[in-house]
């Protein structure tokens, strides 16, 4: 089976496996760091932003370079394999000097797994073969969230992913075939979702992609797009909007490349299932369009085994 098509069936997973985790009970997480590397630093940055920053968000590298940050703190580690190099180093500099370590994975089993001193297990079905991270992404998400608020959305996700489908096939076939490159944008938790895009399309499509808080992008980023990229802009409330769509508006008049995704929801976990839909669906129709089948980071080996020796060497 190719890898795109993987990627799409897990896709099709979510619907009905989301709502069978367990999830975990919520916590108190006034005094907890929350870390994680890749698609895992973004759910970091998502908690953050939905505990009110109550919880604080880092790389795992951050503990390293600097212990104090996991002072008298709870530390919550992101891990989908619990193999990450730097995850395991900080889980073990967190609770050697300063408390308590839990990890938030699918492998109870692995080396992050057994050096915290609690797991939260994330169980979900999955094809079994190497694939850009969907259903794993949302997976460790919810159960991420769950720690933060009640999540009362899970109800409604057909709904909400057949509204993603549709927003997805609308706006995925605007623009140039085959861009120089993407950009994301959003602003508060629609940010650190953006980057979740901008990620996808490195491992899928191989192209450049970028994702920048649309404030900060009209500071600077803005003034090097061109005509041949594409511009993804996600929104969700009614301030936000106005100068989201201001944004898209304007940039369409110039002749630039640019759609936008209306995240809205009744509740936090649904605007931001909403948006991690869409942007699967929208990488995946991508890859359509442009008649890949397997992702570009299973198929450029060299760079796949730099990027694997670099997150999961061995220290002595």
């Amino acid at each position: 089976m190719h890898s795109i098509r993987a990627m799409e069936i897990e896709m099709g997973y979510q619907i009905e496996e989301l709502p069978r985790v367990r999830l975990p009970k919520q916590a108190k997480l006034d005094d907890s760091i929350i870390i994680g590397s890749g698609d895992s630093y973004v759910i970091a940055l998502v908690v953050q932003h939905a505990s009110n920053y109550r919880a604080i968000s880092c790389n795992p590298m951050d503990i390293l370079l600097n212990p104090q940050i996991a002072k008298n703190r709870k530390t919550y580690i992101v891990s989908v394999s619990g193999k990450t190099m730097s995850n395991i180093i900080a889980a073990k500099v967190a609770k050697e000097h300063y408390g308590k370590t839990i990890a938030i994975t699918s492998r109870p089993d692995s080396e992050l797994a057994k050096t915290c001193d609690e797991v939260i297990h994330v169980k979900y079905k999955n094809v079994g073969i190497p694939t850009s991270g969907t259903i794993s992404f949302t997976a460790h998400l919810i159960s991420s969230l769950a720690l933060v608020k009640p999540l009362r959305g899970l109800g409604n996700l057909n709904k909400i992913f057949q509204q993603s489908i549709y927003e997805a096939e609308t706006q995925s076939p605007s623009g140039p075939e085959k861009p120089t490159s993407y950009i994301f944008l959003g602003n508060g938790i629609f940010f650190p979702l953006a980057m979740y895009g901008a990620l996808k399309v490195n491992e899928v499509l191989g192209i450049k992609s970028f994702a920048y808080s649309l404030h900060e992008f009209c500071h600077a980023p803005i003034f090097s797009i061109k005509k041949d990229d594409k511009i993804i802009i996600v929104g969700s409330n009614e301030y936000d909007n106005k100068n989201s769509l201001s944004l898209n508006h304007r940039l369409k008049e110039m002749g630039f490349s640019s759609v936008y995704a209306d995240c809205t929801g009744p509740s936090l976990e649904e605007k931001v299932l909403k948006s991690i839909f869409f942007l699967q669906l929208y990488v995946y129709k991508e890859s359509q369009k442009q008649k890949i089948e397997d992702c570009y980071f299973l198929k450029n080996e060299t760079l796949l085994a730099l990027s694997s020796d670099l997150i999961y060497f061995k220290v002595d």
